[in-house]
């Protein structure tokens, strides 16, 4: 695996930006790696800003800032305009030109794959794990993961980490006039978006 990595994950209240962020970091340091994880939010519960910054490397890190990313993983688009990933996993229509990177439904996946959005996160950091070159075994996963929702997260992560060309060409082409997270972002602006994402977020918090 090649070390000292940084990813940016972009988000607004209510994708559960922070959810994917301490998995990742939990998971990293159960993997035995030195990891930093900032994030940056603004005070709205939901609808806000909602940014993660996470390097992990062997050795200590000395600079906490990212600002190049190797991976930028973008659920919405609200973070700061300067931020820049080398490679960028979005959902539907948030690439941005010039990008090089995929989109993938994330969201919707979890509908479809595993019956509710909130695990659209999990499949989301399966792929972002993939596009990171981190290979964790079963057990370090699990013991990364809240207790709740277990299997059901590890397969979202999984199917995430499985993901490859083919099959998210095979998807895309489904779900590419849709407008789902779209849809998705007006409700957390609204203030209706399904709970579980906060509930997620405040567990891994205690």
């Amino acid at each position: 695996m090649t070390t000292g990595k940084s990813v940016v994950i972009d988000g607004v209240g209510g994708q559960g930006v922070r959810v994917i962020g301490n998995t990742m970091a939990s998971l990293l340091s159960v993997m035995g790696f030195e990891v930093t994880l900032l994030f940056d939010y603004d005070s709205s519960v939901r609808g806000g800003m909602s940014e993660a910054f996470l390097r992990w490397d062997t050795k200590p890190i000395d600079n906490f800032v990212v600002e190049n990313a190797q991976v930028v993983l973008r659920l919405a688009e609200r973070g700061p305009v300067h931020l820049r990933g080398e490679y960028v996993i979005a959902d539907c229509g948030l690439m941005k030109a010039g990008e090089q990177g995929e989109e993938i439904p994330f969201l919707q996946l979890g509908v479809e794959k595993f019956g509710r959005d909130l695990f659209g996160n999990m499949i989301a950091l399966g792929r972002l794990l993939c596009r990171c070159d981190v290979e964790f075994t079963e057990e370090h996963l699990r013991e990364a993961l809240p207790k709740k929702y277990v299997e059901e997260n590890m397969a979202a992560i999984k199917y995430g980490y499985g993901l490859d060309e083919d099959s998210i060409a095979k998807i895309v082409p489904e779900q590419a006039a849709s407008d789902f997270a779209a849809r998705y972002a007006e409700r957390v602006l609204a203030g209706t978006a399904p709970d579980q994402a906060a509930e997620q977020a405040a567990e891994m918090r205690s």
